[in-house]
């Protein structure tokens, strides 16, 4: 069946943080300026890709190279960017070295991956309201001692990491479970593998000491799917597409002209 929309994996969290914004960028296409910040997360994805890769097939895996791919990445496209006093170029290029060369040096060496970088081109769900097609790539399928398979996901920010009670550090997963849930099923769709170890989440704190730590989430594809007794959020979602009602949310972190361009550019009139 022709699909009602296609959703792409990595917008589903916007979706639901607010659906407006979600609409004005997605479906009309007004798109914000790149933030210092997503520009450093594709840099540091770049460089810990090829890492994995090497790795995956069986090749010399260096951190070097890791490093110089993060940093061209970021080079790049740094003309493209809306800097600002918490992040510019000069500590951007010292966090991607930093949150790279990490990854490679405690990470990587303690995971087992069947998949990096795994494009899904189309995983058709059918709902109630139609069919919604998801795209995008999922970061990482990785392999458990035994035996189980489920995504890893690396995330970078400010908050990618908080403090844990005996004083250690873990990934921040609160919040992550819708995305981790798509990238599950696009994986299992891309790879033919059944995912039922928890997922992952890599968290590389784009902060002055730059940790990196993991934490899980295991479930994650009930609340997409859902129950007998509650829809999955892909149902909600499928009802937003097919009628056409997204409705704003003021209270949005994101709720701001620097991250709305439907804010910035004077078409959205519920934001304060």
């Amino acid at each position: 069946m022709t699909p009602i929309a296609t959703v792409r994996a990595s917008s589903w969290p916007a979706l639901f943080d607010c659906p407006h914004r979600w609409y004005w960028q997605n479906i009309v296409g007004l798109k914000s300026a790149w933030s210092g910040a997503a520009l450093l997360g594709t840099a540091v994805h770049a460089g810990t890709g090829i890492f994995d890769t090497r790795r995956l097939n069986g090749e010399a895996a260096s951190i070097e190279e890791a490093v110089d791919v993060s940093r061209a990445a970021l080079l790049e496209k740094q003309g493209e960017v809306e800097w600002d006093d918490k992040l510019d170029v000069k500590s951007a290029d010292g966090l991607s070295i930093a949150l790279t060369a990490r990854y490679c040096e405690t990470i990587a060496p303690t995971r087992q991956y069947a998949a990096v970088e795994l494009a899904c081109e189309s995983l058709d769900i059918a709902t109630d309201h139609g069919t919604v097609r998801i795209t995008g790539t999922t970061d990482r399928i990785r392999v458990l001692p035994d035996g189980g398979m489920g995504i890893a996901d690396l995330k970078t920010g400010g908050r990618a990491t908080e403090k844990t009670p005996d004083g250690g550090r873990r990934a921040v997963t609160k919040g992550h479970h819708l995305q981790l849930g798509i990238y599950t099923l696009m994986a299992e769709a891309a790879s033919g593998e059944r995912l039922d170890a928890p997922a992952e989440i890599i968290g590389l704190q784009t902060t002055k000491d730059a940790p990196v730590a993991t934490g899980e989430v295991a479930d994650v594809k009930t609340p997409l799917l859902g129950t007998d007794e509650a829809p999955g959020i892909i149902e909600i979602a499928a009802g937003m597409l097919k009628s056409g009602v997204f409705p704003p949310n003021c209270r949005s972190v994101l709720c701001s002209a620097r991250y709305c361009a439907a804010h910035a550019q004077g078409k959205c009139i519920y934001h304060d």
